[in-house]
């Protein structure tokens, strides 16, 4: 089983809820904590995912989740409202970058995708999802290609 899949089973669907998408990243920059609450500085994979609840009013949010090193489950670590994100920005319009921002009411976290292709997909799904869910304050697509934000992206 692929490491989308595993999350989505082990992190959404016992919380009865249905991933749309996830994107594995690293920080682009090093946050500076002076202690790790997990017991030192152990190796472990980040997935940003985006998830919708099964109930109506269905409630998306953006979770991240982590795999630490000789594990084989996930921990579900911060998670925000899909309301509470306020701009995504793309960082170059011209090329494919697997780098991107998050800019979120009370959080700023800076990421690099493990692809530039998979930014780009979970771009996709994240703003498709904004437009069908959000109906006020939608966030701001910022430095992103065309192909994320036009026409039919899924």
């Amino acid at each position: 089983m692929n490491a989308k899949s595993a999350i989505s089973k082990e992190i959404f669907a016992p919380h009865d809820e249905r991933m749309l998408g996830a994107v594995q990243v690293k920080r682009r920059t090093k946050k500076k904590i002076p202690f790790l609450a997990t017991g030192g500085q152990g190796e472990y994979l980040t997935y940003i995912c985006l998830s919708v609840t099964n109930k109506k009013p269905a409630q998306a949010s953006i979770t991240k989740v982590k795999q630490f090193e000789g594990s084989t489950s996930f921990v579900r670590r911060t998670q925000w409202m899909l309301e509470q994100l306020r701009q995504v920005n793309g960082i170059d319009p011209n090329r494919d970058s697997p780098e991107f921002d998050l800019l979120f009411e009370n959080a700023f976290d800076q990421w690099v995708a493990s692809t530039a292709s998979e930014k780009c997909t979970f771009f996709q799904v994240l703003h498709h999802t904004c437009q069908r869910y959000l109906t006020d304050k939608k966030p701001e697509f910022i430095n992103c290609q065309s192909k994320i934000t036009a026409g039919k992206s899924i």
